[in-house]
């Protein structure tokens, strides 16, 4: 299990409690912040936790960078809109998201932000792996062309 992708969607999770917040205009006191802010913390530790045991549990033939970021980005979409679906529902059962205005339809805005910060999120670990990996064959085969030269430098000349 990848520990490092779930500590960033804990934190994934923060930001998204932050933008939900800055989101809702204000609603609620500082004390319903904070936790807002950590319960998003905590369900992204959630979909981490979830998203990268489903991960491991895939055939190593799958294992080439594409197919592996897009069905770990994939299973973390459905991972993370069937808890959104859930709680949004909970909510709803609670009084929470009904009432004469039916309130409920306040959440659907909130799911949709959240599954595209989370696809947006996705899309940017590839894009930082794959700038990584092109670095990282940039600065080998310069190192293989420094050896070359210095090897080639080192040759004793014949007399």
């Amino acid at each position: 299990m990848n520990y490092r992708n779930v500590v960033s969607s804990f934190f994934l999770g923060l930001g998204i409690g932050v933008v939900v917040i800055l989101a809702s205009a204000g609603a609620g006191d500082p004390w319903l912040w904070v936790l807002t802010v950590l319960a998003s913390g905590g369900i992204g530790l959630l979909v981490g936790l979830v998203t990268e045991w489903l991960t491991s549990l895939l055939p190593i033939r799958l294992a080439r960078p594409r197919t592996y970021f897009l069905l770990n980005g994939l299973i973390a979409l459905v991972t993370t809109a069937a808890i959104m679906l859930g709680l949004a529902a909970l909510a709803a059962g609670t009084g929470l998201g009904a009432g004469p205005e039916d309130g409920a339809q306040d959440w659907w805005p909130v799911v949709g932000l959240v599954l595209a910060i989370v696809v947006v999120a996705n899309v940017a670990d590839y894009l930082v792996f794959r700038w990584t990996r092109a670095r990282l064959r940039t600065v080998q085969a310069s190192l293989d062309q420094a050896s070359r030269d210095q090897a080639s430098a080192e040759q004793p000349e014949a007399d």
